[in-house]
């Protein structure tokens, strides 16, 4: 009897063991499931087939507590904002009503800083990690064709984007309000980096913006409203999170 309760025991930790070992791949509206650890050339074998996909603004995300925590505390300090200036400034009450609006609708998860290539991934061991247990959200689709605007601004905005253009050639885009940072805007890459730039006539310094990237423009920062420093930075770390 104990020599049969031994290998249920044992035969029940082994499954255990080879179901928590699982990777599974969401791409779209497809799941993929593996048994053990993968590598990625692996991984994206379903997409070998799919000529039309645009690889520097493909990502991998895994689901994150801390970045819905992030999420929280930022929608709470724009009720904070929206509270404190509900009667004073109409501009910054409807950029805050847009800002909560976009931000929950976000699918957030952590942005992996792995590049995501299947040809590089198949001749570069360098470019092939494996793929430990857990819960893997892939992002890979064709060339976008916009740009999305958003922040201390009028209007959030989907935009056509400009092939070579300098950030600032969306100026006319960009309807900020008196909140706003006149000068600076983040671009927030769609290849995961983060950049700072210049948006004005007299800091111009050309730097392009991706397609499928997004602008967002940061309220101004001061002394007097401590808040908006913080606000500035939650939004920058979810846009930089946000599945794509």
């Amino acid at each position: 009897m104990k020599s049969y309760l031994k290998i249920a025991l044992f035969a029940i930790c082994a499954l255990s063991g080879k179901l928590h070992a699982e990777v599974t791949l969401t791409w779209a509206d497809k799941s993929f499931t593996y048994p053990n650890s993968v590598h990625l050339s692996e991984a994206l074998t379903s997409l070998a087939e799919q000529n039309n996909i645009y690889w520097p603004t493909a990502a991998l995300y895994q689901p994150n507590d801390e970045l819905n925590r992030t999420r929280q505390a930022l929608l709470e300090n724009l009720n904070i904002i929206h509270k404190r200036f509900a009667s004073q400034d109409t501009e910054l009450l409807s950029a805050t009503n847009q800002l909560v609006k976009v931000v929950s609708s976000w699918q957030i998860a952590k942005r992996s800083p792995i590049e995501i290539d299947i040809d590089l991934a198949r001749v570069q061991p360098s470019k092939n990690p494996l793929l430990t247990a857990g819960h893997y959200i892939l992002s890979a689709a064709p060339r976008s064709k916009t740009v999305f605007v958003f922040g201390a601004v009028k209007q959030t905005l989907v935009v056509a984007h400009r092939p070579y253009s300098d950030v600032a050639d969306y100026r006319s885009n960009v309807l900020r309000i008196d909140a706003a940072n006149q000068d600076y805007i983040y671009i927030v890459q769609a290849d995961g980096r983060v950049i700072l730039a210049p948006s004005a006539y007299w800091n111009k310094h050309h730097q392009e913006v991706m397609p499928g990237s997004m602008l967002f423009v940061p309220f101004t920062e001061s002394l007097f409203h401590p808040e908006f420093e913080k606000i500035n930075s939650l939004l920058v770390s979810l846009a930089n999170n946000r599945v794509l």
